[in-house]
């Protein structure tokens, strides 16, 4: 729409944060609803259709089903197997695996996260196992944790460069914490 490589911004990535930085919060909001979108809706029609798996294998067919939108977008083939880092995605297959639930949910820890802290990879990770935890607590199936577990070890991998950062307190939070020590 803008005639310009998403890629050549931000961190490279062909994601909804740099469709942002680009082409304003319209366009951004757009490709955010487009990616959560590419991990619900096919997700949404399969697993109407589809029985809840009764059996190990069909357990293990139904993680690698909610994991698919995510891998390719992650590892698109469309873009010689590189990709984004698969955050909207990934909320659009939780919205699936947990329901609407998911979705104050992962605002609140979202929220959170970036209202006390600066770096990402840490506030995306702590929302995923706040998703994580919040599929334990409800009725578990097996498939929904094996989904889990792996959806988190590849937005660790897709975030690993950032993790060297560490927690970057916001200056509100890091003035508290002066005036309390």
């Amino acid at each position: 729409m803008l005639k310009k490589d998403i890629r050549s911004i931000g961190d490279g990535n062909p994601g909804t944060a740099n469709a942002w930085k680009l082409g304003g919060h319209i366009l951004g909001t757009t490709c955010l609803l487009l990616e959560i979108g590419k991990g619900a809706i096919p997700l949404y029609a399969a697993f109407r259709y589809l029985e809840l798996p009764s059996s190990v294998t069909s357990e293990l067919m139904y993680a690698i089903l909610f994991l698919s939108p995510i891998i390719g977008h992650a590892w698109s083939p469309f873009l010689r197997f590189h990709g984004g880092k698969a955050i909207a995605v990934t909320g659009g297959a939780w919205l699936v695996a947990l329901g609407w639930i998911s979705v104050p949910i992962a605002i609140l820890l979202l929220s959170l996260g970036h209202l006390t802290q600066r770096n990402h990879a840490i506030t995306v990770t702590a929302t995923l196992i706040g998703l994580l935890l919040t599929s334990l607590s409800s009725s578990m199936h097996a498939h929904i944790f094996l989904f889990g577990i792996t959806n988190l070890f590849i937005l660790v991998y897709k975030h690993r460069a950032e993790y060297s950062e560490g927690i970057i307190l916001r200056q509100w939070l890091d003035r508290v914490r002066r005036l309390v020590l």
